[in-house]
């Protein structure tokens, strides 16, 4: 008696794992039950970081890079979001005040552009602005002045993030204009450089 209970139950079982089968047409498992077809529009992330936090080291690789400011080295002078100390090897070192973080395809003030044409950056990433708090520049370097020549630079936009080369780069602008970059008004881009790590 009890072994045939057992085998009325096995039966109903096996006639319950046949009725989901064929419930669920023949999909094996994993399988989609439709033809998908929506484009795939996920794009991966370009790395990127804050600048002055991961890196400090940087070579000069922009013509303008090469000329005015030489190689690069980029610190926090304290805790993160306070000074960053940019200390370039041709002499100049600007202390800024990071005050705000933006799509690097928000609109940076200078005709019209974005801060990645303004940076020569990618569009994806974010640009980081600062106020420059002071420019100092070496005795030998007075003559030809600092990231903006002979005025001194009001504000900087600067991009961490690895191009599609693959290699971690740098791109810093410089404003001399009391306008801030993106604020609407014309902030005066006076020059970019770009520099890759080391």
């Amino acid at each position: 008696m009890r072994i045939s209970v057992l085998g009325a139950i096995a039966a109903c079982l096996l006639a319950l794992g046949a009725c989901s089968r064929e419930d669920e047409g023949g999909i094996l498992p994993k399988q989609r039950p439709t033809t998908v077809v929506e484009p795939e529009t996920r794009v991966d992330a370009v790395p990127q970081e804050e600048p002055a936090v991961a890196r400090s080291q940087w070579r000069a690789v922009s013509d303008q890079a090469r000329a005015v400011t030489g190689n690069l080295r980029v610190s926090l002078e304290g805790p993160r979001g306070g000074p960053v100390v940019f200390a370039f090897a041709n002499g100049i070192t600007v202390h800024a005040q990071p005050y705000d973080v933006t799509p690097a395809d928000s609109r940076s003030g200078v005709g019209g552009q974005s801060f990645a044409a303004v940076l020569g950056g990618d569009p994806r990433v974010d640009a980081y602005l600062y106020r420059v708090n002071r420019e100092n520049l070496t005795p030998q370097r007075q003559p030809e002045g600092g990231l903006c020549g002979a005025t001194p630079a009001r504000h900087l936009a600067v991009s961490e993030f690895v191009d599609s080369s693959g290699r971690w780069v740098f791109k810093i602008a410089a404003f001399r204009g009391a306008a801030r970059p993106g604020s609407g008004d014309n902030p005066e881009l006076c020059a970019a450089y770009a520099y890759t790590a080391q």
